[in-house]
This record gives structure tokens, sequence and C-alpha cells, in this order.
């Protein structure tokens, strides 16, 4: 989706919150069988989120660890789309998977082709 991806404008200013940062970026690193699937950041309007989201999105991309960035801004348009096609662009086993799966599917007759 439009403006929905990585924007290192947005990122935390420089030495702020360093707590969550690390909180959310160990949780990402973890490797327990416990570990949590998801992690939701949630928190009233002007809080940080938006800025802690591409902080540790421009961190995790630049060690080549970054699946796809997705930032809700009030919309939530073509987000399965969306990070679908960043997995895809990202590894080209992901990419052949999906279009072995959506290959027969007619609900998605007019997706355009991901392997283009």
């Amino acid at each position: 989706a439009e403006g929905a991806g990585l924007n290192p404008g947005k990122q935390c200013l420089p030495g702020t919150r360093i707590e969550i940062l690390i909180k959310i970026t160990d949780w990402a690193n973890s490797t327990k069988d416990d570990a949590q699937p998801v992690l939701w950041l949630s928190g009233p309007v002007g809080k940080g989120k938006s800025a802690i989201a591409h902080t540790l999105a421009n961190w995790f991309n630049n060690v080549g660890r970054l699946g796809s960035c997705y930032c809700f801004d009030r919309r939530h348009e073509k987000i399965f789309s969306t990070i679908a096609r960043d997995l895809a662009d990202r590894d080209p086993g992901v990419k052949r998977a999906m279009a072995d799966a959506v290959q027969h599917v007619s609900l998605l007759e007019n997706t355009t082709d991901i392997i283009q």
C-alpha cells in the first residue's frame, strides 16, 4: 500500500525509548519455544508507536532481517497483499510457494501475478 512501508524519517530520536526498543528487539530475537508469535504495539495517539515501529524496522532492515514493514496510518488498505509482496520480493522460496498457492484460486484471478 502506498506510504505504508518503512520511513526512516519517522524514527525515534537518538537516546529515546531505549527500554521499549530493547524489549521488542529481545522478543524479536527470541528463539525460545514458548516465545509469543505476535507482539501488538498499542497505546494512545501521539505516544510514539509509529516512531518505535519505524526505528525497529530500520534496525532489522539494516541487518537483513526485515520481512516486511506495514505501518497503519489510520487506514488499513492492502495490508495482506503488501506484506505478501514484501516477503515474496525478499525470498525466492516464499515467492514460489505463494505462486503455487494462488495458482488455482479463482478469487485471485485479478491479482497481479507475484512472479512478475
